[in-house]
């Protein structure tokens, strides 16, 4: 039978972990309802995760033979992982407290679904708490996320107002309801599917209020993607089971995936089936499904196997820099190893090290992360590890397009790439483009070129941090028919993106925070007038009941541990909720640049000169002689 794979989205605190145990009661999956306070949950079967009554990994449970539920975590530093879900998503529900509402992390992962074009179904919980409003809820969401959030609740499914809120969404059923003829189910169906509406239910979880509601809804209103013959499949996360055994958790998006097949040139030994902590192995997998894999040891996060599409520019990203401080007696080397493991199941950790200073970095999300991290290691491989403080995660990117010229040529060596470097909006990553004809560079060293520009961090030239929004674009290139190695052009390519940066007009990009505040009306003069002195926009929302809400964007480096003065001046009264909103202009650019102090001619580990030959020997080429020396 077709599936349908659900994950749940929410806010921190708003009920996730709840609606998953009612949802898994409802369905007859579990006998028990399993609780956060008392730490036996179903799907939060780490004991960290029990321990802290917080969603960290996300995992997978079966509901029934049409839809498996992927739990996601709901903590702002663990929104990593979340999104690396959304690639395997067919259906979403977002979960919103009645009592909080729109908070600015639930704007994220509104736009998040947007992006990743997932239709979506809106369960409000905790309708059971008193002064919650349906009428008031419902409007807020509408304004709030579309006018098309239609509402699903029993007693308005199928009502003279129901349909023609439907039809509002689309022209074609628009004329057949005002020609009084009656819109189907098939049509409601495919609106959805579609994201021109957004069916929103009422409930309690915790009551059992409105659950199997939401089943009804999913099993009937939401559709199976169709997929295609050809076999492709999507990595969405790497995990390590109790046995110390890799996992390679995707999504089969075409075809179908058996036991001993080869995934690229590594055998998928066994494919498992999860529910919670348990699992059954079976010898076939078909489109649609979600699985677990053992024997692979290259896959990743966002890789893809056969006819199957990504989308791994993952826009959460952390927002701070950490230096790993490991116990005297184990050595840097040994301590980046097992940090280069986790990094396979935290990809957004980025391990990094300085071979100057013998130093290890990790980027973080926050506190909150890096506690989880220690627990990690001292439970896992028994090493107790300390951070330095937290340093802001700057980025880099470009004014105006330029061309970097690399080349490789010491004696029997042989290589030379030219990658036009060109600036893309805020938030679209690095592109790579290679579109050269076969007659000027042979496709397979075109592909190798690209390759070398994904495997490796970039860096730019202001203050060394990692360059992006960028398009990278092969456009010349030549090898030697005798001399060329596969490592001369990792050489060039690295050394052509170097010597394009020290042309170019680089730009400082820094993290900013999706803020709202609420504080009572008192305090919003101290407020607006903090704000701007953090360099942050500030727009006021509404004052209701003696309290005023403000929200906008702000720098990460300026609101630092700025809830602690919002308790202070409200005396506990105030809230001060952050989401992650990708980066933009950095608000002190010289000074961070100053600070820094970043030497690019001096990393040698990142030269942006060339090597050419000469009467049988290599010579090296300072980077503003390279166009004087180049061969294309």
């Amino acid at each position: 039978m077709a599936k349908i794979i659900t994950g749940i989205l929410a806010h921190v605190d708003a009920g996730k972990t709840t609606l998953s145990e009612a949802l898994l009661y409802e369905c007859g999956a579990i006998r028990n309802l399993g609780r956060v306070d008392t730490k036996n949950a179903f799907l939060d079967n780490n004991s960290i995760e029990r321990e802290r009554g917080i969603t960290i990994f996300s995992k997978q449970a079966i509901l029934n033979e049409k839809i498996t539920l992927i739990d996601t975590p709901g903590h702002v530093d663990f929104s990593a992982e979340m999104e690396r879900t959304l690639s395997v998503l067919d259906a979403a529900i977002l979960l919103i407290n009645a009592s909080d509402g729109i908070q600015s992390h639930t704007k994220t992962l509104w736009s998040l679904l947007n992006q990743y074009k997932i239709p979506v179904v809106i369960f409000v919980n905790k309708m059971d708490m008193p002064d919650t409003s349906k009428e008031n809820l419902l409007r807020k969401l509408k304004a709030g996320f579309s006018e098309n959030v239609i509402d699903f609740d029993s007693e308005n499914l199928n009502s003279e107002s129901f349909y023609e809120e439907v039809a509002g969404s689309d022209d074609f059923l628009m004329e057949k309801f005002l020609n009084g003829q009656k819109i189907d189910d098939s049509e409601i169906i495919e609106v959805i599917k579609n994201r021109k509406i957004f069916p929103c239910v009422f409930g309690s979880a915790l009551k059992m209020q409105g659950v199997k509601h939401l089943l009804d809804i999913l099993n009937n209103y939401f559709k199976t993607p169709d997929y295609s013959e050809k076999f492709g499949c999507i990595v969405y996360k790497i995990s390590k089971d109790k046995q110390n055994n890799r996992l390679t958790h995707l999504k089969v998006t075409g075809g179908s995936l058996k036991a001993k097949d080869l995934l690229g040139e590594e055998k998928a030994n066994e494919i498992r089936i999860y529910s919670g902590e348990k699992f059954e192995s079976v010898k076939e997998v078909f489109s649609g499904e979600v699985c677990t894999v053992t024997g692979l040891k290259n896959s990743y996060a966002g890789m893809v196997y056969g006819q199957a599409v990504s989308n791994s520019n993952y826009k959460m990203e952390p927002a701070l820099i950490y230096s790993v401080i490991p116990p005297a007696e184990i050595d840097t080397p040994k301590m980046l190893h097992i940090l280069r493991e986790m990094e396979e199941e935290l990809p957004e950790i980025k391990v990094e090290y300085s071979e100057a200073n013998s130093e290890i970095f990790l980027r973080l999300m926050g506190e909150v992360q890096t506690e989880v991290i220690k627990q990690l290691l001292m439970d896992r491989y028994n090493i107790s590890i300390e951070f330095g403080e937290g340093k802001i995660a700057y980025k880099e990117t470009i004014e105006a397009p330029v061309v970097g010229v690399g080349h490789y040529e010491p004696l029997r060596h042989y290589a030379e790439v030219h990658i036009q470097m060109s600036p893309l909006p805020r938030g679209s990553g690095l592109k790579y483009v290679s579109k050269l004809s076969v007659d000027v560079l042979d496709t397979n060293w075109q592909r190798l070129i690209l390759t070398h520009l994904k495997e490796k961090q970039h860096i730019g030239v202001l203050t060394g941090s990692p360059i992006t929004d960028m398009e990278l674009k092969v456009v010349a290139g030549r090898a030697h028919l005798k001399h060329t190695e596969g490592g001369d052009f990792r050489q060039s390519t690295y050394r052509a993106i170097r010597h394009g940066l020290m042309y170019a007009k680089s730009i400082l990009l820094e993290p900013y925070y999706n803020y709202e505040i609420v504080v009572p009306e008192v305090s919003t003069g101290r407020v607006m007038s903090d704000l701007e002195k953090m360099h942050g926009t500030c727009i006021l929302d509404e004052n209701k009941g003696g309290f005023a809400t403000l929200h906008g964007r702000v720098p990460v480096a300026t609101m630092k541990n700025y809830i602690n003065e919002v308790r202070a001046y409200t005396k506990g009264q105030g809230t001060l909720s952050l989401a992650m909103d990708g980066y933009d202009l950095c608000h002190n650019e010289k000074e961070v640049i100053e600070e820094r102090n970043y030497n690019p001619n001096a990393d040698l580990e990142n030269p942006a000169g060339s090597v050419f030959c000469s009467h049988g020997a290599g010579f090296g080429v300072n980077w503003d002689e390279v166009n004087n020396y180049k061969h294309l």
